[in-house]
């Protein structure tokens, strides 16, 4: 292999893992593999903090010992746009990454991890339960797990169908959506009907009524999540996975060399 050919090889490697999707619904809203693993890694610096959580949650007894799950599962807000019927509008909008963790005890809590203005993952939430993981593990290949937070209720969103996932399904009005898989069309007609009259800049969100829709209250806490602990700046990490790639590949062009002189 020509000199050329093997630092081309190298540098196309480097790119395809710096942008490579979680999954077809995760690529549609700019979210890739680099960001998962960013939003996990603000995650893993957080073990201190997570004893603390499960140390001081009901039902606390001896101290505990935890691991945080590999996984980073992406996560849907229903969308305003879509609620209004804004033409191109998808059914969710990106909210956070879910991170399971397990304490020594049993117990389970979700890291949210959040991308920052500066495009930096944090820390936006630790909230109580594996929800999130539950249902995504749930998820058919390629669907999206979106949240109609004003109900509870979880769906999976894919080839142009609302699959309801969750019992807290029965508790919305429409039997439709709570029975049985909808197209994406008959899912904004339910939501418009629940929320159009809620939206930002409603009468109904100016006079402050409880249930409305707030488009910037995407994290909120879940259970006894306690307060977001302090942010970790993570931007530098994909940046980290480009020069271990190039590191690893240098080496083997080293090695190269060496067996095969010009």
């Amino acid at each position: 292999m020509s000199r050329r050919v093997l630092v081309l090889a190298v540098l196309t490697g480097a790119a395809l893992l710096m942008t490579a999707p979680v999954s077809g619904a995760a690529q549609a809203a700019g979210i890739s593999s680099a960001d998962a693993f960013a939003a996990h890694s603000a995650a893993a610096e957080l073990q201190d903090v997570l004893a603390r959580f499960f140390a001081q949650a009901p039902g606390a007894g001896e101290p505990v010992s935890v691991q945080i799950a590999p996984d980073a599962y992406p996560v849907y807000e229903l969308s305003p746009d879509f609620v209004a019927g804004r033409p191109g509008a998808a059914p969710g909008e990106f909210a956070y990454f879910a991170i399971p963790a397990r304490a020594s005890d049993g117990r389970t809590a979700t890291l949210w991890s959040v991308r920052g203005d500066d495009g930096s993952w944090q820390i936006g939430n630790i909230a109580s339960g594996d929800v999130e993981g539950e249902y995504a593990r749930k998820l058919p290949a390629g669907a999206q797990l979106l949240h109609e937070p004003q109900v509870d209720a979880w769906y999976a969103v894919r080839d142009g169908r609302v699959t309801p996932l969750s019992d807290t399904n029965a508790a919305a009005t429409d039997t439709a959506v709570t029975n049985a898989a909808v197209t994406v069309a008959g899912y904004q007609r339910t939501v418009e009907a629940r929320y159009a009259d809620k939206l930002p800049g409603s009468v109904y969100a100016r006079d402050g009524e409880a249930g409305g829709y707030d488009a910037t209250s995407q994290v909120m806490p879940r259970g006894d999540g306690g307060p977001a602990p302090s942010g970790h700046d993570t931007g530098w990490v994909p940046l980290l996975i480009l020069a271990g790639v190039l590191a690893v590949s240098g080496a083997g062009y080293v090695l190269h060399l060496r067996r095969n002189p010009a």
